[in-house]
């Protein structure tokens, strides 16, 4: 069954996995000496750039959607799903900074003051490294089934667990960048071909 859902969560697959390196490998990035001087120049300017950030965490959380409804299917067990509802929520409390940015657009803030700036930084971090733990147990979730994935989904399982042990590390998170996209083609992949190989169990 090759629903219409799983035809648009294909696509936001491809677009996530081609905008994801655009945005965190633009110049708003690498243009600072510092960290503070980046996020202070990224929280003072309402572009471009913020929309593309809001359009990722819209794209992703339509994947894991999308994804949970088909594990719904496969898997008798809720724990996946479970584990895909939190993912969403710490995607979408990451992308949820952009209203800072807003916020100092609106004139809320005469200026940045820098412990707002590293207030956002930290929050931000927090929600990277709850997102990496609950991707970490699902990926652990999912091979624990591992005879019950098709191939497609074993290599993303495999791989969304590497991409998560990169994130922990902080400094090797950087690769990611490289990683997710090629976790959301599988991901499209997936979507692509539907349900009619998947197994109910």
């Amino acid at each position: 069954m090759n629903t219409p859902s799983y035809k648009y969560a294909a696509a936001a697959a491809v677009a996530l996995a081609i905008l994801f390196p655009v945005y965190w490998l633009s110049p708003h990035w690498w243009s600072g000496d510092s960290f503070t001087q980046i996020m202070t120049q990224d929280i003072q300017v309402l572009d471009f750039w913020d929309g593309l950030f809001v359009l990722l965490g819209v794209l992703e959380i339509t994947v894991y959607a999308v994804l949970r409804k088909q594990f719904s299917f496969q898997f008798e067990s809720a724990t996946p799903s479970f584990l895909l509802i939190l993912m969403m929520v710490f995607v979408a409390l990451f992308h949820a900074t952009v209203f800072v940015d807003v916020g100092y657009a609106l004139g809320l803030f005469a200026h940045v003051p820098e412990t707002l700036v590293l207030g956002v930084g930290i929050y931000a971090l927090i929600m990277l490294f709850l997102y990496a733990v609950s991707a970490f147990i699902f990926a652990i979730t999912l091979l624990m089934r591992f005879r019950q994935l098709n191939g497609i989904m074993k290599v993303f399982a495999t791989g969304l667990l590497i991409a998560c042990v990169f994130q922990f590390t902080v400094i090797l998170g950087i690769i990611n960048i490289f990683l997710f996209p090629i976790l959301m083609l599988l991901l499209a992949l997936n979507f692509y071909r539907g349900e009619n190989e998947v197994e109910v169990i």
